[in-house]
């Protein structure tokens, strides 16, 4: 059983394949203080239900037509005058598509997804709109994490929907096999990734093919947390985190250990982040790393018998998880009727009754939106035995552990730059060469916001 296309393309969202800089490039204003100087829009400040038909546009990278379909219908059915347009996009021409149309009044988009970490990076470029006195009351609606990452400069720029967090599955037979004890699904009970290493190792010698894999095996949601839990933060420092910051000793301490695992055998080279949740369904995996969004296809798996744990954290080092996920941002050009008929739609999807996931079939991610995460983790997945205590440790990491991604305006660059970094150290590079070769690489690329 393969995970349905949006989750796949949420995925891509979180870790950020290689993208259109030029795009970015051509659109971007000062940035200097990596703030939100060019937001140079304001939604309305109340909202009105229109009197007249209104059509606005939503141009989106989380989802396809058909998975958002009844989101739109049950938005259609309450608010009758107003017709959203959904254009699906692929992530990897997401950020040409919004550079263009965002600065286009024939073909203009009035409503569209925002990967998280680029909130900085689209509000000083100017693509997205004040929401700070529509939606005033946010704090109470949204998960904090969540409600940080749709702020730029102090001001709520975007309207968070979904979040995310990652737990660590492992199978219950290969560690039998090897004589391991289980871990405990309790927050408190967080191994150290030596440990986990240590008991991989006898993993595999007792019949594993791999030991330990993550799923998104060379992304850096997945990875940061490792830096930041070795105590080498975000990547980033100094204004608008606009030095680099990768090759401190935590990040050397995580990526050296990190390249370990491939050198090791205990992870694999050359397998697409696509094709790791199979590995592990497949029954080849000790310890995986991954979302709970995989939860369908291993329930599904009836000869598979896994258990949840914590994501790991270094020895004497701090817990640290990945989060974040798409929020919605509104075109500050947009018209003040269609603005209006969008924050309308910006409000169904992340406050009301819960948002947006109510409407969905298929278990994916969880709702920024409080109510709706608490319908969530009441999914019918999360009920089968082999999910013993997932809820409890998915809400503890959320409120506990969770770590944005690195918060700047060059964001998007730093991403790519990170990517191609993990693959080298995956594919042998020693780890402080990768990451001082990645360091130079940044700081040429950060220059023009720094001007």
């Amino acid at each position: 059983m393969r995970p349905h296309n949006g989750v796949t393309r949420w995925l891509a969202a979180g870790v950020g394949t290689a993208l259109a800089l030029t795009a970015f490039t051509a659109c971007s204003g000062s940035g200097g203080s990596g703030g939100s100087g060019s937001i140079n829009g304001t939604a309305p400040a109340s909202l009105t239900e229109p009197t007249q038909p209104i059509t606005v546009t939503y141009a989106g990278a989380a989802y396809d037509a058909k998975q958002i379909q009844p989101v739109l219908d049950a938005f259609h059915k309450e608010h009758p005058k107003i017709t959203v347009k959904y254009e699906a996009v692929p992530f990897d021409d997401f950020n040409s598509v919004l550079a263009a149309r965002l600065t286009s009044s024939k073909d203009a988009i009035d409503v569209f997804d925002v990967d998280m970490p680029r909130t900085s990076a689209y509000a000083a470029r100017g693509w997205l709109a004040d929401l700070t006195k529509t939606f005033p009351d946010l704090k109470s609606a949204v998960d904090p994490g969540s409600l940080k990452a749709a702020t730029a400069n102090g001001k709520l720029v975007t309207m968070p929907y979904q979040t995310s967090t990652n737990i660590m599955y492992y199978n219950k037979a290969l560690l039998t096999a090897a004589g391991i004890t289980a871990p405990s699904a309790a927050p408190e009970a967080r191994q150290t990734w030596e440990q986990v290493t240590d008991d991989a190792k006898k993993a595999k010698a007792a019949g594993a093919q791999y030991g330990l894999v993550f799923d998104q095996i060379d992304r850096h949601y997945q990875l940061q947390p490792l830096a930041e839990s070795a105590d080498g933060g975000p990547g980033g420092k100094g204004t608008g985190n606009l030095t680099p910051a990768v090759t401190n000793a935590g990040w050397q301490k995580a990526f050296s250990w990190y390249g370990s695992l491939f050198a090791d055998g205990l992870s694999p080279r050359g397998v697409a982040v696509a094709d790791t949740p199979s590995l592990f369904a497949a029954g080849k995996v000790a310890y995986y790393v991954g979302g709970p969004w995989w939860g369908t296809q291993f329930v599904g798996e009836k000869g598979l018998d896994f258990g949840v744990a914590p994501f790991p954290a270094f020895d004497g080092g701090k817990a640290a998880t990945p989060t974040g996920g798409w929020s919605l941002g509104l075109n500050p050009k947009a018209s003040t009727e269609k603005a209006n008929a969008a924050a309308l739609f910006m409000k169904f999807m992340g406050i009301d009754k819960g948002g947006y996931a109510q409407y969905l079939s298929a278990l994916a991610v969880p709702p920024s939106n409080l109510d709706g995460a608490a319908k969530f983790y009441e999914s019918d997945t999360f009920k089968d035995p082999r999910f013993a205590g997932v809820v409890d440790l998915m809400k503890s990491e959320l409120a506990h552990t969770s770590t944005l991604r690195l918060q700047t305006v060059g964001y998007v660059e730093f991403e790519d730059i990170m990517t191609k970094t993990f693959d080298d150290i995956i594919n042998g590079t020693d780890a402080k060469t990768a990451l001082a070769s990645a360091s130079s690489q940044l700081d040429d690329a950060w220059a023009k916001y720094r001007k």
